[in-house]
């Protein structure tokens, strides 16, 4: 595997911690994913017509490109909305970014832990901040938040 070497240690580029390594042995994080959103919770403080828990269908499927530093992420439906991405050597991962929705621009973040469960299956558990701007001012008018949760897939 390719390697990146810090101060002290060697990094694996997808798993920042090393087979076994002293934080659960972090999975790489690039690959497919599968998520599901606002299962457990949804809050949102917005009125806009076209947003609501039912309407946010294009958060789905999605891969992760890159190594360990330099990540990015696609949902597979939306390939033009590259969302930058980031995990630290804790499985603290975040991905960032925009898309354009019926009802405004939506600025995004998701968030979460990565993680192996028992079951040998990699996952991500966290939440989601959706912030809206309808009418293009660069200003977010309305917010939802939301549990999020993902599942490597093919494992």
């Amino acid at each position: 595997a390719a390697t990146e070497s810090g101060a002290d240690t060697a990094v694996d580029c997808g798993d920042p911690d090393g087979s076994g390594g002293d934080t659960g042995d972090i999975p790489n994080v690039a690959g497919a994913w599968t998520s599901s959103f606002a299962v457990a919770y949804w809050d949102d403080n917005c009125t806009a017509a076209d947003f609501d828990q039912d309407t946010e269908d294009w958060i789905g499927a999605f891969t992760v490109t890159g190594v360990f530093g330099s990540y990015y992420a696609e949902f597979h439906d939306f390939p033009d909305d590259r969302f930058e991405a980031g995990m630290d050597r804790r499985g603290g991962f975040t991905m960032t970014g925009e898309h354009v929705h019926e009802a405004g621009l939506i600025y995004a973040n998701f968030s979460g832990l990565v993680y192996t469960d028992a079951s040998e299956r990699a996952g991500i558990d966290g939440a989601a901040f959706l912030g809206l701007d309808v009418d293009a001012d660069a200003v977010i008018d309305c917010y939802a938040r939301a549990s999020w949760s993902a599942n490597k897939s093919g494992l």
